[in-house]
């Protein structure tokens, strides 16, 4: 059985087992940066693909999709995939087809659990040096992050992460090199950037299925919704193909830590036709990260941990989560009164090459430099 190792900043070792499928290949993508050969080390976590369906003999919810117990396994049933969990949380294993983010939040929760211990705390933000200052960008998906991202590191900028990384009560940002998932509008707004197909066929499918998208979302006739289904079955995939930013940018550079200049949210703003910067104050800022940190991991974790706890006896792990919010909403609050802090509103254009929100948002963190912190007014 193949197994890789994942040494995340000498806190947690993840060792992935076995191949074939999409739940075990997407970490081995995302995560090559913190690929290690420590097979000798045992390992914190251990996410394993297996085709031996659980049986269990309690079960939350629908024949098809539950919770479930069998004695020895936790069990998260969705339709045909599933994964399965040893107590305590350290031995995953996942059907071929099962989705990997949801497997993702629980490992990244065991570093999260190590990370807060140093008041580091997890954000779903992009991070990027341009000029000799650092921005840290939170945002909902769709806001426009790693289009962000892209426009700062052709200007000669140098990355922390496009997805998530850590910040520090201390003002510091800790990168997390993940593999990017482009879509169809990133490589729109950057020609530059090519993206490998196995054929003619695979590189239509994006342009079709979103050019059935702005054309067929919201049309009620029988033909539109056929339209619509048909591409869901034909051209949408659950497969993800990651890429990593010193290939797209070979001149950008990764940075491990640095200290934040400024942390800036961005909102999609579909009416507006540029970009616009607001200073907001931490007691603004702390509720949209709060949100935002929810709605990509905490609320699934959230549900999982509270089945887990009423159906494993003795389990705390709902807990255990309410505690690492807890403080990671304490650090972010520390680094949040010590920089500047922004609002950004960013157009909804898939091409921003285009429309110039490339040169907006380049322009609008130049801006930026030289000021010292917490020297802004607010406009909440």
């Amino acid at each position: 059985m193949r197994s890789s190792y994942f040494d995340f900043f000498g806190e947690v070792l993840l060792e992935v087992r076995g191949e074939g499928g999409r739940s075990t290949s997407q970490f081995r993508e995302m995560y090559p940066y913190f690929e290690s050969d420590v097979s000798e080390s045992e390992p914190d976590i251990v996410v394993e693909r297996t085709t031996a369906t659980p049986d269990p003999d309690i079960v939350l919810g629908d024949p098809t999709d539950y919770y479930g117990w069998t004695g020895d396994l936790f069990v998260v049933r969705n339709g045909s995939n599933f994964m399965a969990v040893e107590p305590g949380w350290e031995h995953i294993y996942v059907s071929p087809g099962w989705e990997p983010f949801y497997a993702t939040y629980p490992i990244e929760f065991a570093i999260r659990s190590r990370l807060v211990e140093r008041n580091e705390a997890l954000i779903h933000a992009s991070g990027v040096e341009l000029d000799g200052e650092t921005t840290v960008f939170p945002a909902w998906r769709g806001a426009g992050k790693t289009n962000t991202l892209l426009s700062l590191l052709r200007a000669g900028g140098h990355f922390l992460a496009d997805d998530r990384l850590w910040v520090g009560a201390d003002g510091d940002a800790r990168g997390y090199p993940l593999g990017v998932n482009l879509q169809p509008y990133n490589v729109e707004s950057f020609p530059e950037i090519e993206l490998e197909y196995d054929g003619l066929v695979d590189r239509a499918k994006p342009e079709i299925d979103q050019y059935i998208k702005e054309h067929f979302a919201s049309g009620t006739s029988i033909p539109e919704k056929g339209v619509r289904f048909l591409a869901r079955q034909v051209l949408e995939s659950n497969e993800r193909n990651f890429t990593h930013i010193d290939s797209l940018f070979p001149d950008a550079e990764y940075t491990e830590t640095s200290s934040i200049d400024n942390v800036i949210l961005l909102r999609a703003a579909p009416n507006s036709e540029t970009v616009s910067l607001e200073p907001a104050s931490p007691e603004t800022m702390l509720p949209a990260l709060r949100a935002i940190n929810n709605y990509e991991w905490n609320h699934r974790l959230g549900e999982y941990f509270n089945a887990y706890d009423s159906l494993v006896p003795g389990a705390s792990m709902a807990d255990r989560l309410h505690d690492v919010i807890e403080r990671e909403e304490e650090i972010l609050v520390d680094l949040l009164r010590q920089k500047n802090t922004y609002v950004a509103e960013i157009p909804r254009n898939k091409d921003w090459g285009e429309s110039g929100i490339d040169r907006d948002v380049v322009e609008t963190i130049r801006s930026l430099e030289g000021r010292h912190d917490r020297e802004v007014a607010y406009h909440d």
